[in-house]
């Protein structure tokens, strides 16, 4: 599976938005998620066929070019689609919820 995660660049993050629920951040961010703190901090090649693959993937086996912390609750993961386009899904601190993210 194709994907790209991006995280939240603490030293941007002037509200402490990291690690907060997708609820949370929408609340104070105009009801957007601000693309603008997230840098991508991995994108590649996965072993995975689930949203929750993913999760153990970047908690218990990161790949050797993964730059970031491990996945966690603020995070945002994209998947790549045989059509082209992609799907965008926030860690919550229960399970990923979809999302729209207009990256740079």
């Amino acid at each position: 599976m194709k994907i790209a995660i991006y995280q939240i660049a603490i030293e941007r993050d002037e509200n402490r938005l990291a690690f907060q629920s997708l609820n949370h951040i929408i609340s104070v961010s105009n009801g957007r998620v601000p693309v603008e703190l997230y840098d991508c901090v991995f994108a590649g090649e996965v072993s995975a066929q689930t949203l929750e693959d993913i999760f153990y993937v970047f908690n218990m086996e990161h790949p050797s070019a993964y730059k970031g912390r491990s996945l966690s609750v603020s995070d945002v993961v994209e998947i790549f689609l045989a059509s082209g386009g992609s799907e965008f899904y926030y860690c919550e601190p229960i399970g990923f919820k979809r999302i729209r993210f207009e990256k740079e």
